[in-house]
C-alpha cells in the first residue's frame, strides 16, 4: 500500500505530552509496580541498548528499599547481557494500561531459594491509557495480512498498516468494500507477526480514516480495538513489536 497524506494536507500528528502521564511520587510508583506484581503481568524488559528483551514477571516492590525484583530469564546469554546493561526499558500493559519505565543496572540476587534480577526502583513511571498505546507501522515491503474467516459469504485478507497491544489499523481493498461499519465486531481474525508465530484475535471497529495516497487514489483505513486479548497473545505482539523497533532504529543508524 502506498503512503499516503492526511486530508487537507496535514500530516503527523503532535507530540504526546507525557508529564501528565508520568507518576514521580515514590509512593505512586511503588504502589502501582505492586499492583503489576500482584495480578502476575507479564513484563518485556529491553536491554543491552535495546538489542535484548526478557519476558518476565515482578517477584517483589519493596518501597522501603526502593528495589524491584523480577524473574530471571530462560536464555543464560541473554540474562548475562541483562546484568551487563546500564540502562532497561520495562515495558507492559495491565488491563489496558500500557505501563513504561527505565531503571539503571540490574543486580544477581537470590530470591526465595532461586535466582532473580534486582535493580533500583525508577524514578518515573508512565502510565498511558488503551487508546495511547504506542503503535508501530507494519513493513510495507514485506506485508503483513490479516485474515478475517467471519467476513460476510467468504473470508478477505486485509492489510495491515499498524499494530499495537491496544488494537490494529487495516487497509480497505476500496473505499466501497462492504462491512467493516463502526461497532461492528469479528471474532475470526487471524495474521502471521513472523518469525514469533500467528495471532489469532477478535477486534471491533472503531474508527474509519479516508486517507488521500500519494499517487492521488482514494483509500480508507479502519482503525480497531482487540477484544478479550489473552496474554499469551499479548506477549506474541510486544515480542513482534520490539523487533519492529529495533529495525528501525537500526536503520536510522
Amino acid at each position: 500500500m502506498s503512503e499516503e497524506k492526511r486530508p487537507g494536507g496535514a500530516s503527523g500528528s503532535s507530540p504526546l505530552d507525557l508529564a501528565k502521564y508520568t507518576l514521580s511520587s515514590p509512593l505512586e510508583v511503588a504502589h502501582h509496580l505492586k499492583t503489576i506484581a500482584n495480578q502476575g503481568h507479564m513484563v518485556t524488559v529491553f536491554s543491552n541498548k535495546g538489542k535484548t528483551f526478557i519476558l518476565t514477571r515482578f517477584l517483589q516492590v519493596d518501597a522501603k528499599s526502593r528495589t524491584l525484583v523480577f524473574d530471571w530469564g530462560a536464555d543464560p546469554e541473554t540474562n548475562t547481557q541483562m546484568l551487563g546493561s546500564e540502562r532497561n526499558v520495562f515495558v507492559c500493559s495491565p488491563e489496558g494500561v500500557k505501563t513504561q519505565f527505565i531503571t539503571g543496572q540490574a543486580r544477581k540476587v537470590d530470591f526465595e531459594g532461586r535466582p532473580a534480577f534486582e535493580v533500583t526502583l525508577p524514578e518515573q513511571v508512565i502510565k498511558l491509557q488503551r487508546r495511547e498505546f504506542f503503535r508501530i507501522r507494519t513493513p510495507v515491503g514485506t506485508p503483513v495480512m490479516c485474515t478475517i474467516a467471519d467476513y460476510p459469504d467468504s473470508p478477505i485478507d486485509l492489510q495491515l498498516f499498524d499494530i499495537s497491544l491496544g488494537g490494529l489499523s487495516l487497509w480497505l481493498p476500496s473505499p466501497t468494500t462492504p462491512g467493516f461499519e463502526l461497532g461492528k465486531q469479528y471474532f475470526r481474525c487471524s495474521m502471521e507477526l513472523r518469525p514469533f508465530g500467528v495471532l489469532p484475535c477478535a477486534m471491533e471497529v472503531r474508527h474509519r480514516l479516508p486517507v488521500t495516497l500519494r499517487n492521488g487514489q482514494d483509500a480508507v483505513r479502519i482503525g480497531t480495538s482487540f477484544l478479550g486479548l489473552p496474554s499469551s497473545m499479548e506477549n506474541l505482539i510486544q515480542k513482534y513489536v520490539g523487533q519492529l523497533e529495533r529495525e528501525r532504529r537500526a536503520m536510522m543508524r
